[in-house]
């Protein structure tokens, strides 16, 4: 009889405990929500301003950069290709609230399905390639500094434009492959709604390998950063480099290195807590550090370029330019097309033959009455040229263009004026009828 007690209380403990490891699966929480993956409106504003000025004004730098006649130094693509790298941190953001506003109210009915599904492969991935694209970049815009310094001192030159293109490339890769290792059984994007494979309270013990190693990776980049800036400001204080060196993208550079290392430090602190165990932190601050502060980096580096650097606006005033003259040669071309078929349109009415008679008018017009059958059957009177009448300002001087007086009488005046007007009448029907000759 004891035997069998025994062997029963085992058993309900055995069950307990299964249950209690099952827990975070089937009781609800912050990582496994019922009702709304954003269960604070605090926290789904914050997202949705995120997502805002992360896609807006990450994609207003890349524009500038890349799009502006002005020149593309090195430092500039980096800074460039991390805004398009900031970029995909706001799409990653802009998926999250999409499915909250989707599964508003009853997130429970599609839990499951989206976390093993293929959308939230996509979305963990996005967010581990624009988060690790990012700090490499970072990285590699500190090194391309440095390197500019002492290679300008040492040999006169800067490093060409085809070794920093074959970093960034590098960085590129090397983001791919750390995104891709989730895909492969190497971490895992599924374990929770927001399909990040960091340490979570109800992740499996399979994440922490991957998890630790890129938080060290990460900081690791930010120390050699660090160290690698410092000896640079070190060289720059002795004044070699002030003529030859761009001292505004070397500063922008450092606000984005401490912007960057100070928003991370939370995310390191929350996962080295969370896996060593030292302090206990409620799962509510691990999701909103997870949700607010991991991509807020995305939102403050584009506003340090548009406020604080003046090479922005440089590039949008030459963009500028460059958008008025593109239309300005636009119009002329519009304008030159408009009158090449009107001309042409009016060649198409009237023969080159009349054309060439209507232009030699004139000059028909001007030879004697004789030389023309047309005119020969008019008698047109002699007109006299008559210069223009003046008219004399009170000191004397004479108004007009000519200098001859007018030494002509008032009738002698309407005479001229008289026989001008036949002369002119009579042009117009001769013209008519050379018109009409030729046509018929």
């Amino acid at each position: 009889m004891g035997a069998q007690q025994s062997l029963c209380h085992l058993l309900l403990q055995w069950i307990f405990l299964l249950f209690s490891n099952l827990a975070p699966s089937f009781f609800p929480g912050p990582f496994k929500p019922c009702d709304h993956l954003f269960e604070s409106w605090v926290i789904r504003l914050a997202v949705w301003l995120i997502v805002l000025v992360s896609m807006l004004c990450n994609g207003l730098v890349v524009v500038v950069v890349f799009a502006s006649p002005g020149y593309l130094s090195p430092i500039k693509f980096i800074i460039g290709s991390i805004a398009g790298a900031n970029m995909l941190t706001g799409i990653y953001c802009a998926i999250l609230a999409f499915v909250d506003a989707v599964t508003f109210g009853h997130f429970a009915k599609y839990g499951a399905r989206w976390e093993m599904g293929a959308g939230c492969q996509v979305t963990g991935f996005l967010s581990v390639f624009a988060s690790e694209a990012s700090i490499l970049l970072l990285t590699l815009a500190a090194v391309q500094c440095s390197f500019s310094v002492s290679c300008m001192r040492t040999y006169g030159k800067t490093p060409s434009f085809g070794t920093v293109k074959v970093g960034a490339l590098s960085c590129l890769i090397l983001s791919s492959v750390a995104a891709m290792l989730p895909l492969f059984s190497i971490g895992e994007y599924g374990a929770s709604p927001l399909c990040l494979p960091h340490l979570l309270p109800d992740g499996k013990p399979s994440m922490l390998g991957f998890m630790v190693a890129l938080v060290l990776v990460n900081t690791l980049c930010f120390l050699i950063i660090t160290g690698t800036y410092i000896c640079l400001y070190c060289n720059l204080l002795k004044g070699e480099f002030d003529s030859v060196w761009d001292c505004a993208m070397i500063k922008h550079v450092a606000w984005l290195i401490f912007t960057n290392c100070l928003l991370y430090c939370p995310v390191a602190f929350l996962t080295f807590s969370s896996m060593l165990g030292l302090i206990l932190i409620t799962s509510e601050v691990i999701k909103s550090v997870l949700l607010v502060v991991l991509p807020l980096p995305a939102c403050v580096n584009p506003l340090l370029y548009l406020f604080f650097n003046p090479h922005f606006r440089e590039d949008l005033r030459l963009l500028k330019q460059k958008s008025q003259v593109q239309e300005s040669c636009a119009q002329s071309c519009i304008s030159e097309d408009t009158e090449k078929s009107s001309y042409d349109s009016t060649q198409a009415l009237v023969p080159s033959s009349d054309m060439d008679h209507i232009f030699e008018a004139p000059d028909l017009f001007r030879v004697p009455p004789r030389c023309s059958p047309v005119l020969d059957a008019y008698n047109f009177s002699s007109v006299t040229l008559v210069p223009c009448q003046q008219k004399a300002d009170a000191r004397g001087h004479v108004s007009g263009f000519s200098t001859q007086p007018s030494y002509l009488a008032d009738d002698e005046l309407l005479i001229a004026s008289e026989a001008r007007e036949q002369a002119k009448s009579n042009l117009w029907i001769a013209f008519y009828l050379y018109i009409a000759m030729s046509v018929s």
